[in-house]
């Protein structure tokens, strides 16, 4: 099985440092080949399961072993998507950035591969399941040799073991039977797991389409806010400027004003000194 574990540099390449973009751009196409690695191993692993000669000690250790891995393939493939959208958005907020175009390209390289690659599991659990409900046919017409096409796919589709239990009860061969029913019932769960595990891959891909999208209005929004918060800021400083220079104006207006009052007093008390000066000459020569 493989093992999750990666160094986390994409905190490091959601800013402009190429060095650490390209180190986490070759990490993620590393993840992606640990993937498909996996997905080699699961197929195999479901041939196993399906060969009839297999002893139920096999069968359950293989069951084991398909949902360690199944298991450490959908953390691996949630982690990615993650890393991934995680350059999409760094590529978001850098993309004024000189380097910007080659992020673009390493971004939607890496987006194509890893979708690529999460169709060729869907396939794969495809094909796996067409498999596994065709062994579950066989082994049902084992307990019902006269079993109608809807009276199996009702039994296929329906959770209840119910039927089959019956039908062991009612059989004349209750030894094959009965190993038919444990087959039907094992076949079942791994097909509700298959099933499990092509919705979630289905998410994957709705993920990987919408998240952008939400990331970058998002982005615009932010930036909408930031022009509008600059503009109100320049509008804020043209009215600041507009006030300091009324204020100025005033303050040299007051300054005017008071000058032009102390000469006048100035003159009136020039005047009244001359006049009182001429009032006294007047005085004396009159004497």
């Amino acid at each position: 099985m493989t093992s999750v574990n990666h160094n986390n540099n994409s905190g490091a390449a959601g800013g402009n440092d190429m060095n650490a973009f390209f180190s986490e751009v070759t990490s993620i196409q590393e993840d992606i080949t640990k993937i498909e690695q996996n997905i080699n191993k699961i197929e195999e692993l479901h041939d196993v399961s399906l060969n009839s000669v297999t002893t139920e000690d096999q069968t359950a250790r293989t069951t084991r072993q398909l949902e360690a891995l199944t298991a450490d393939t959908t953390q691996l493939s949630n982690r990615t998507k993650k890393r991934i959208k995680d350059i999409e958005l760094a590529n978001l907020r850098l993309a004024n950035s000189p380097e910007i175009q080659i992020r673009r390209t390493q971004a939607g390289s890496l987006k194509e591969k890893f979708l690529k690659t999460l169709r060729r599991y869907q396939s794969a659990e495809s094909e796996a399941r067409k498999k596994y409900q065709g062994r579950m046919e066989r082994q049902y017409k084992i307990v019902q040799p006269d079993a109608s096409p809807q009276e199996i796919a009702q039994a296929m589709e329906s959770d209840n073991q119910q039927i089959f239990a019956q039908s062991v009860l009612n059989s004349t061969r209750y030894g094959d039977a009965n190993r038919a029913l444990r087959e039907v019932q094992s076949r079942h769960d791994d097909i509700k797991k298959i099933e499990k595990t092509i919705l979630e891959l289905h998410q994957l891909f709705i993920d990987m389409e919408t998240l952008v999208t939400e990331q970058a209005e998002v982005m615009n929004t932010i930036e909408e806010n930031t022009q509008q918060t600059d503009i109100h800021l320049e509008t804020g400083n043209k009215e600041v400027d507009t006030a300091i220079v009324s204020a100025r104006g005033a303050r040299k207006k007051k300054w005017i004003c008071l000058i032009i009052t102390l000469i006048l007093l100035i003159i009136i008390v020039v005047v009244v000194l001359v006049q009182s000066g001429a009032l006294k000459g007047n005085s004396g020569s009159s004497k």
